[in-house]
Parts: structure tokens; sequence; C-alpha cells
């Protein structure tokens, strides 16, 4: 009997898919922003533009008195909208005489690029969108430098809008972590206990708040803000596909990933904040 190879044939249809693996891991890997916000993909599903999901009040607490009937209360629920208005693209061709005589995997460097261009494009939106939801500015008017007083400031206004801490976080420029690393009061870990600085010098949390650096943000630029601050729905997750791409060379193919997701802010107007502006978001610098 004749030895049994697999080869193109029988394994072409599955590259798509290992690749987008590769893809899926290396977005999750280098997406930094992603996981601060609320995922609400699973309301995302095939044949709708717009999804809606539920937003709960809570259950006011009384103290009965002895003997005494105690009163019912009842939840209300309203729903938030988003927008499936995202369409993420992007593409790339190479010719097949330049990959034969590259020293690198031409292919393979574009899907990874590729990606981590995904994860950036994402990450943008989510600044974009906190920028544009947050209920106030620590400083208005003038761009200046993080203190330990505004960071004090804005976790007061997240707390008085019933943020929950363990689920907030800062996320800072590369200009304003250095600016935070330099404060007196996160230099000595005895100022907040052991578990306030990590010893490396690398701020891990700071006032019980893991703190992101991402370079999408400007200079000036650091917000605070709760998990449920902004929502973001996947309706599609990454995928790559190729094709053969004749006109440059026998061998080349056009490549293209794409995903559909939808941002939007969330707790809009409660709390005191203006309509489209969310309480759970607090910027330094308008």
């Amino acid at each position: 009997m004749a030895d049994a190879y697999m080869g193109n044939t029988e394994l072409g249809a599955t590259k798509a898919v290992l690749i987008s693996t590769l893809v899926q891991r290396e977005l999750a890997f280098n997406a930094i922003l992603k996981n601060t916000i609320t995922d609400v993909s699973n309301f995302a599903v095939p044949g709708v533009k717009q999804i809606s999901f539920p937003k709960l009040t809570s259950f006011s607490v009384t103290n009965r008195t002895e003997g005494t009937l105690g009163e019912t209360t009842a939840l209300t629920s309203s729903v938030d909208t988003m927008s499936l208005d995202f369409n993420a693209f992007v593409a790339w061709g190479i010719d097949s005489f330049t990959a034969k005589q590259s020293t690198i995997d031409g292919q393979m460097q574009s899907i990874l690029f590729a990606s981590q261009a995904m994860s950036r494009y994402v990450d943008t939106q989510i600044i974009t969108k906190l920028a544009a939801v947050a209920a106030s500015f620590i400083n208005s008017g003038s761009d200046v430098d993080v203190t330990y007083a505004n960071l004090l400031t804005m976790r007061k206004a997240l707390l008085k809008a019933d943020a929950i801490l363990g689920n907030c976080c800062i996320i800072a420029s590369p200009a304003q972590e250095a600016v935070l690393m330099g404060l007196s009061e996160f230099k000595d870990a005895a100022a907040y206990g052991a578990n306030a600085v990590v010893p490396n010098g690398v701020i891990g949390k700071i006032l019980g708040m893991p703190v992101y650096v991402h370079n999408g943000l400007a200079d000036k630029q650091l917000f605070m803000y709760e998990k449920s601050a902004l929502a973001i729905g996947f309706q599609k997750q990454a995928e790559y596909g190729e094709q053969s791409f004749l006109e440059l060379g026998v061998g080349a193919k056009k490549c293209a990933i794409d995903q559909y997701f939808g941002l939007v802010g969330q707790q809009l107007a409660l709390k005191g904040a203006a309509s489209g502006k969310s309480p759970l978001v607090v910027g330094l610098n308008d």
C-alpha cells in the first residue's frame, strides 16, 4: 500500500482556522484595555445591527419594626443600546519575488503585525470613548501633570458614583506614569503598606487600583474609571482569510483580517452626570 501524505489539499481548509486562532491569541496578548471594560459579546448575535442589554436598579433595604409587615420592593430595568458599527479591517499582499528572496517569513510577520494593529485599533476606540463620556475632568482649559491630590479627587468622584473600587483602574500615558512614579506618596511602600508599590519600582497598584500604561494616550492624558463605564461587544471575532494574488507573482497571496464590534458608554446621565456622560469615568485633563 502506498504511503499517504497530508498537504494543502487535505489541510488547506484548516490553515485559515489555525491562523485565525493565532490572530486571536495575539490580539488577546496585545490588547491592554479590552479587559478593563465590560464585555457584552454574548448579546452580539448574527443578524443584528444593534444590541440592547439590560440595566437593573438595586434593592433598598429597610429596618422592619417587629410585628409589622415589611414592604416588598421591585427591581426596575432599562436597556442600553449599542450599535455594532466598527468593521475593523486590514489587508496586505507580498510580492512572491520579494518573499522568495527575503530572509524573514514575511507572511507570518505580516500576520503578527496586523494582529497588533487590530489590538491598537480597539484600544484607540476605547480611549476615544473614555474621553467622550467622562463626566468630569480635574483640570479644565490647561493640561498639567497629575498630582496626588488629583488622584484622591478622582477616586472620591468614582466612589460617590457608587463605583466598586475593585473594578476600577487607572490608565496613564508613559509621561504621566513617569510623574506617578516620582510622587513621594508612592516612592515609599511604607506609605500604603508593603503591597502598594512593586519592589522593583514599577507601579502595580495605586490607591487600590491597577495602573495600565498605554502609549495611545497623549502625554497629559490619564483616566480613572470603573469597568462598567463602557461596554464592548464583538459580533465577529478576528478572522483571517487569503486568496491567490497572481498580479504579484505565482504563489503570492492577498490576505486580510477583520472583526466587527460595537462600543458604548454606560450609566449615562446618572448621579448628576450630564446627558451622554458617565459618572464612572473621570479624566485628568479635558
